[in-house]
């Protein structure tokens, strides 16, 4: 029983977000509640709950082959997908005025993940035992999980920026704005990266033949 307290212990602000996500955001930013190992583990729990959702799906709600699957390709995905947002919403933030550090936003993004730590593995399990008939609860639930989601992190923006509902939304429009210049602009400094490669590789061995 006392493991069982410290685990709900360890993990009681996530869970507490999940239902009250304003008093939980703010209990998180102003009364520095929460800590970044928290979030961090809670952020691994879903990258371990993805890769088992796509490796281990029955085969009635899960079309993709296991053996093409590499649960590193996908950590790195979502970790990318994790800095890039973060990063944006820092940037747009800091020109309109938002409360919200970039430890907040980080804090914030990964605790806004605990529906999808607590539905995946067990909706996994379950689609096991699901008929072809009995799919559409499997990805109901799912569906529900990425909504609450979503839910939880317009609520932690508000909460942790100090925003209106109108202004929390504009915000996350120019987020999703500056997520994409920066993804071009990684995109077109890569492309210059691999150019000037092969130019020097060409000039080398151009060099080295007529030498």
């Amino acid at each position: 029983m006392t493991t069982v307290k410290k685990v709900f212990s360890f993990y009681a602000l996530p869970l507490y977000v999940m239902v009250r996500p304003f008093s939980g955001f703010y209990s998180m930013k102003y009364e520095k509640q929460g800590s970044l190992k928290l979030a961090f583990f809670n952020f691994l729990m879903v990258c371990i709950s993805v890769s088992f959702m796509n490796q281990y799906s029955s085969i009635v709600v899960n079309q993709r082959n296991p053996r093409t699957i590499n649960s590193l390709v996908e950590f790195a995905t979502l970790t990318g997908a994790l800095i890039l947002f973060c990063v944006s919403n820092w940037a747009v933030t800091s020109l309109t005025d938002g409360e919200g550090r970039f430890k907040d936003i980080v804090m914030m993004m990964c605790y806004a993940m605990t529906p999808i730590v607590l539905s995946f593995i067990p909706m996994t399990i379950i689609s096991n035992v699901l008929t072809v008939d009995e799919g559409a609860f499997y990805f109901m639930v799912v569906s529900v999980a990425i909504f609450w989601f979503m839910v939880l992190v317009f609520a932690g923006l508000v909460t942790i920026h100090n925003y209106s509902a109108s202004k929390a939304v504009t915000t996350i429009l120019l987020t999703f704005v500056a997520l994409l210049i920066i993804v071009f602009l990684i995109t077109l400094l890569l492309t210059l990266w691999q150019q000037l490669t092969l130019f020097i590789r060409s000039l080398y061995t151009e060099i080295v033949f007529r030498v």
